[in-house]
């Protein structure tokens, strides 16, 4: 029964640990990410608008990447961002 249910959710697009596991070794210090971040021009809430910005890795954990923006993504994160990244993508 688990098998089945494990082979439903790679056809609806699951993230694998073999790609959690792949992108934990091949993520460099230095590798860059498009990340999505806000831009505020005052500190009214109106004003915040989406921004696409590039980020590089500063750090690598266990469960986590540092970015040099102040963010942490997640490698299943990384994992959807290299899924998308030939139609724009970026980490949200």
């Amino acid at each position: 029964m688990e098998k089945v249910k494990y082979l439903c959710a790679l056809e609806k697009g699951a993230v694998t640990q073999e790609e959690v596991a792949y992108y934990r070794r091949n993520v460099r210090i230095g590798d860059v990410f498009r990340i999505r971040d806000v831009r505020r021009e005052s500190g009214a809430r109106e004003d915040v608008r989406p921004v696409i910005r590039k980020s590089r890795v500063t750090g690598k954990y266990k469960h986590l990447v540092t970015l040099d923006c102040g963010h942490s993504v997640t490698y299943a994160q990384i994992a959807l961002y290299y899924r998308q990244n030939g139609k724009g993508g970026y980490i949200k």
